[in-house]
């Protein structure tokens, strides 16, 4: 498949980065206008104490996947059912992939947690639905988007990346930018460690 991914790392004071980027009321509004919100365990309302959930972190670690599309998968994706179906694929695959090597990177980085770009696909239906709780509570990770994050400013300030939406046809790139809470920043040398650098899917 002509899909390649690009890795961009960066790293933040995490009070820093919170006073720039979080905007909980702004964001939360866009949130509720999501089929999600509710809906995934990963996403919001949260059901804890976002501030405490923070507090004990002194550092945001960055990781941006740049999800380049060669010419030939944009072309082939012709209706719109072809690309949704594609754009989902490829992105769901990468963000897997993603998510897996961040949990990695956690057993790497002591006393850190990962935070996932969008909602948790892991489940073909998220048991939040019913009531019940999540079944794959070891592997799923809350959402950046779930802590109010400007998520379009971050790609942008951060990593030089304007955002690429799906409108007629498929974009030249996706973009996922997914976080790491940590008490220490994270070396490049680290995220090498699990794979993190420019690879094809």
């Amino acid at each position: 498949m002509g899909v390649s991914i690009e890795y961009r790392t960066n790293k933040m004071e995490l009070p820093l980065f919170r006073q720039k980027y979080q905007d909980r009321e702004k964001f939360m509004a866009y949130c509720r206008e999501c089929p999600y919100y509710g809906a995934l365990w990963s996403c919001p309302p949260l059901t804890f104490d976002a501030d405490a959930f923070l507090a004990p972190y002194a550092w945001v670690n960055l990781l941006c996947a740049q999800i380049h599309l060669d010419d030939e998968i944009i072309q082939a994706a012709d209706t719109a059912e072809k690309i949704k179906t594609t754009g989902w694929e490829i992105v769901s695959r990468a963000k897997n992939d993603v998510e897996k090597r961040m949990r990695m990177l956690e057993t790497k980085a002591p006393d850190s947690r990962s935070l996932s770009s969008g909602g948790c696909n892991l489940c073909e239906t998220c048991t939040r639905t019913v009531g019940l709780p999540c079944r794959r509570l070891e592997e799923m990770r809350y959402s950046m988007d779930a802590f109010g994050l400007d998520l379009t400013a971050i790609t942008k300030d951060v990593f030089h990346i304007d955002i690429l939406w799906c409108k007629d046809r498929l974009p030249k790139y996706f973009t996922l930018i997914h976080g790491l809470l940590a008490k220490e920043p994270t070396t490049e040398a680290l995220w090498e460690s699990v794979g993190l650098s420019a690879k094809g899917l």
